[in-house]
């Protein structure tokens, strides 16, 4: 008989996260130079309140884009939605640069979707799949993060298990 493996002995305990004060710009820094394409965010109380992702930064550049002036050159890019698992294409306004000094309170997803540190990995797999995302944070009754666990460790699992 196989022994069920849990949460917390998958999940990656170290993770970055962000304040909702911090700016915007600061969270892509923090993400791009931790090769993620999210970050919890917490507050004062280290309380997780929500999550700023990639997904939450493009869909602001595209809200951007649409206010912009028609004499400012657009370009259209594409890009994979790892949430939809299909390519989207996008309106850019501009460079990352020209991003509004904007907090990461102001863009990010308060749609925490998290699992307690002792459910069983089959629920979190279960959870990823009914949700179509690719990342479940590991919050405690008092939404304390303990870690997170993102699909790629499913990948590293399974080819662990071998």
């Amino acid at each position: 008989m196989s022994q069920q493996i849990f949460d917390r002995d998958v999940m990656r305990r170290d993770v970055e996260t962000v304040s909702p004060h911090d700016s915007l710009r600061d969270a892509i820094n923090v993400m791009v130079d931790s090769r993620v394409s999210g970050l919890p965010v917490l507050d004062r109380k280290d309380r997780c309140v929500g999550i700023i992702s990639t997904t939450d930064i493009l869909a602001l550049e595209q809200e951007q884009a649409e206010r912009t002036d028609d004499e400012y050159e657009e370009e259209i890019g594409s890009y994979y939605d790892p949430d939809k698992q299909q390519w989207d294409s996008i309106r850019f306004a501009g460079s990352i640069d020209q991003i509004p000094e904007m907090e990461v309170g102001e863009a990010m997803s308060t749609d925490i979707v998290s699992v307690h540190p002792d459910a069983p990995l089959r629920q979190v797999g279960e959870l990823m799949t009914s949700r179509g995302i690719h990342r479940i944070l590991v919050l405690d009754d008092e939404q304390h993060l303990h870690g997170i666990i993102a699909a790629m460790d499913f990948v590293s699992l399974y080819t662990e298990s071998d």
